[in-house]
C-alpha cells in the first residue's frame, strides 16, 4: 500500500524497518535517509511522526518491538537504539545504544531469550564467492 501523510520521500532509502506499535493498532517506519520514525495506519497507510525529542535515527534498518521497548539497528553506525515508546508509539524517548566491536553493518534483529541476534550485512566488504558472514548476539537492554 503506499504511504501518504507526513512521509516526504527524498532520495536514498526511505521507509525501511516495520514493527508494531506497543498497542498493536499502528505500524511503526523508519525512514533511514532522514532518521525520522513514522507511525502508519495499516489500513489507509496513512502516516504521522512519531516525537524522537529532537534524537535521529539515521540509518534505521531492521525494528524489533518487545514490550514497549523498540530496538532500531542503525545498519552503517553499527549501532542498535532502544527507544522506550509510549502505549499508542505516537511519542519515544532513547534508552540505550548498543553496539559491539563484531559489528559489521548490522541490518536487522531478531530475539531469542536475553539475547538479541543481528546479521552482519557486511555492505562496506566487497562480496566475492568465500566471503564469511555472521551473526551477533549481544544482551539486550532489559536484560543489562
Amino acid at each position: 500500500m503506499p504511504l501518504t501523510g507526513a512521509i516526504e520521500y527524498g532520495p536514498g532509502i526511505n521507509a525501511n524497518g516495520i514493527a508494531e506499535t506497543p498497542d498493536g493498532r499502528s505500524l511503526l517506519i523508519v525512514q533511514s535517509n532522514t532518521g525520522r520514525l513514522f507511525k502508519a495506519d495499516p489500513v489507509t497507510g496513512v502516516t504521522t511522526s512519531v516525537d524522537l525529542g529532537g534524537e535521529s535515527l539515521v540509518n534505521g534498518d531492521g525494528l524489533l518491538l518487545v514490550g514497549r521497548i523498540l530496538y532500531v539497528v542503525q545498519n552503517r553506525l553499527n549501532v542498535v537504539t532502544a527507544v522506550r515508546m509510549s502505549r499508542d508509539g505516537s511519542s519515544e524517548r532513547v534508552v540505550d545504544r548498543l553496539t559491539d566491536q563484531r559489528f559489521d553493518v548490522p541490518t536487522t534483529v531478531a530475539r531469542f531469550g536475553d539475547r538479541l541476534y543481528l546479521p552482519n550485512a557486511r555492505f562496506t566488504t566487497p562480496p566475492e564467492p568465500n566471503t564469511p558472514y555472521d551473526v551477533v548476539g549481544i544482551r539486550a537492554a532489559w536484560a543489562r
